[in-house]
């Protein structure tokens, strides 16, 4: 009797790791699904953004050529971030410098910061200094705090 009991015990133990490995599979089953049905969702919304950027840049570029200051750095940035346009500093420093012809303030603080750093433009201390200058003269707070932050650094 001490052996069927004993086979018992094994058999009621053996029937639980079962039924837990069939309920950990059909979890993992749900989990699946649940990410693929993520994944499609993703990728939904990233084609609905994307067809959104292309139509966004769209409308930029036809204001541009109208010259409107806002449109012109709306396409700085686009470039600079790669939203809806291939990455493209030395692109988004044209298109910034459009701007800046154009009265955009903010414009003027980009160039200064990517002239500062080397991006899209050559790096050139003097000529940074003088977009933000100029942006801080126009009351941009952004080129007040990088020209202080810059003469705190100025060596002596």
């Amino acid at each position: 009797m001490w052996i069927v009991k004993r086979r018992s015990r094994r058999d009621n133990h053996g029937m639980g790791w079962i039924i837990r490995i069939v309920t950990l599979f059909a979890s993992w089953m749900k989990l699946k699904s649940s990410v693929e049905q993520t994944k499609a969702g993703v990728k939904q919304a990233s084609s609905m953004a994307s067809g959104f950027q292309r139509k966004h840049t769209q409308d930029s570029i036809e204001k541009a050529q109208t010259g409107d200051p806002a449109a012109l750095y709306d396409l700085g940035e686009r470039h600079y971030d790669g939203r809806g346009v291939p990455l493209d500093y030395q692109q988004a420093a044209a298109w910034f410098a459009k701007a800046a012809d154009a009265g955009h303030v903010k414009a003027l603080t980009n160039l200064g910061l990517m002239a500062l750093v080397g991006r899209g433009l050559r790096k050139d201390r003097q000529k940074a200094l003088k977009f933000l200058e100029a942006a801080a003269q126009r009351g941009d707070e952004t080129a007040k705090e990088t020209l202080q932050k810059l003469k705190r650094k100025r060596p002596s």
